[in-house]
């Protein structure tokens, strides 16, 4: 009987090891995430935990806090003052009870003890399943116009750097996190956000800025109602705002290329709809043979990911000489597929506008003219109708990208019209 015993305990053992290495072995897939989300860390309605819990429970891998010029860590006292944060927090203690919810009066107001991440971690985090990055929103502005980019995958707080110009502020801001990524030798990367937000930043401020960790990222979609991602009259929607620096950074300059970001940019958890900054509105698709921050963020650096407004990619290939997709169906979905790019003989030079009421001193943001250019940059160079294309580049392009769009509109979008759509990042043609 002991020798059964024994010779039981012994397969168990020498099992262990191999269900351990079994567990943890590389499995290169696709992972959601968001990176620009709010709490109660600094302007958003709702505690951090109760956000999480919404991202983990509709199966997003990987969440960035990037709360205002914080990081979710040393002690932070919330005052409840408003209808939204009441309602959040009878939610929270609904959901986690009183025991979690550490509370006092001040003059009369009732303020929440934050969680720190490194509190609240454990209770969502599963490898292979669910993790945070450590991020922050650089809250940084030049005269009166906000500029904010989002560092991800940081180590420690980076304090906004500003500057003499709106390029100068966004130089010094990229700088920063460069600087933190290679002190600490590990993958960080920092997208500007919203570059629409107020007008606040033109393609030519983008056109020259010089990514020392290797490329350069920006939001082309961002789910706040009020960022004017598809612009006006007068200023470019912030897609062609990424084809007009593709352009000219990979034909004039010859400067690193720039990847396009999805993101929500979520505030608001207690009220929905349009008007709202809610979250589920954009997000990006990272493949990566592994789910931990550093492997998320070296893909990205390298650029193999997708960003998404809701329509889902079976396969993506993106060669050194042809991008090829396919879509992963939805029930009564029709796609159109557009492969996007500029071609190198394309004239990239720009006409300069003034801009109303510029002399005045009336205009919401500090330039006093816009450019307008060439619609051959960010041409479409072919389309499908579809769920599944290929494009072959001719060698006569500086890059392509592709852009899908589904006949589904959003089910909650930042604007009226919005359909969900994704776009690959570009394939830059070597010459």
């Amino acid at each position: 009987m002991r020798r059964i015993l024994c010779s039981a305990l012994i397969s168990l053992v020498l099992a262990a090891p191999v269900a351990a290495q079994d567990s943890y072995r590389a499995q290169t897939r696709w992972w959601k995430g968001n990176t620009h989300t709010h709490s109660w860390w600094s302007d958003g309605d709702t505690p951090p935990e109760v956000v999480a819990d919404w991202y983990k429970k509709r199966d997003y891998n990987f969440l960035v806090f990037s709360d205002h010029n914080a990081m979710q860590t040393g002690e932070k006292w919330y005052p409840i003052k408003r209808d939204a944060t009441r309602q959040a927090l009878a939610g929270y203690r609904a959901m986690f009870g009183d025991d979690w919810v550490a509370s006092r009066t001040t003059d009369g107001v009732e303020e929440i003890k934050l969680k720190t991440l490194d509190d609240f971690r454990t209770l969502f985090e599963e490898p292979s399943s669910f993790i945070f990055v450590k991020g922050e929103e650089i809250t940084d502005k030049f005269n009166n116009q906000p500029l904010h980019l989002n560092g991800v995958n940081l180590v420690e707080k980076i304090e906004p750097r500003g500057g003499a110009s709106v390029r100068e502020v966004l130089q010094n801001d990229l700088n920063a996190v460069a600087e933190q990524s290679h002190r600490h030798g590990q993958a960080m990367l920092i997208h500007l956000n919203h570059p629409n937000f107020h007008y606040a930043v033109q393609a030519e401020d983008l056109i020259e800025l010089e990514h020392k960790a290797g490329e350069g990222f920006f939001e082309i979609y961002n789910g706040h109602p009020r960022v004017n991602n598809r612009g006006d009259a007068l200023h470019i929607a912030t897609e062609r705002m990424w084809d007009v620096v593709l352009a000219h950074r990979l034909g004039r300059l010859g400067k690193t290329v720039v990847y396009g970001m999805a993101v929500d940019d979520a505030h608001e958890y207690t009220a929905w709809g349009l008007g709202e900054t809610n979250p589920g509105r954009g997000w990006v698709m990272v493949r990566a043979d592994r789910l931990t921050p550093n492997t998320i963020a070296e893909a990205m650096k390298r650029g193999d990911f997708y960003s998404s407004t809701g329509v889902t990619l079976k396969s993506l290939d993106i060669g050194e000489g042809s991008l090829s997709l396919e879509v992963e169906p939805q029930p009564g979905a029709e796609y159109v597929i557009e492969f996007v790019g500029t071609l190198a003989k394309t004239d990239l030079a720009s006409r300069g506008v003034v801009t109303p009421h510029a002399h005045e001193g009336k205009t919401e943001h500090t330039h006093q003219t816009v450019n307008t250019y060439n619609p051959d940059i960010g041409a479409v160079l072919k389309r499908v109708s579809g769920p599944k294309a290929e494009y072959r580049v001719t060698g006569k392009e500086l890059y392509v990208r592709a852009r899908v769009i589904s006949t589904l509109p959003h089910p909650n979008g930042s604007v009226a019209g919005e359909m969900q759509t994704a776009w690959t990042q570009p394939l830059v043609v070597k010459r």
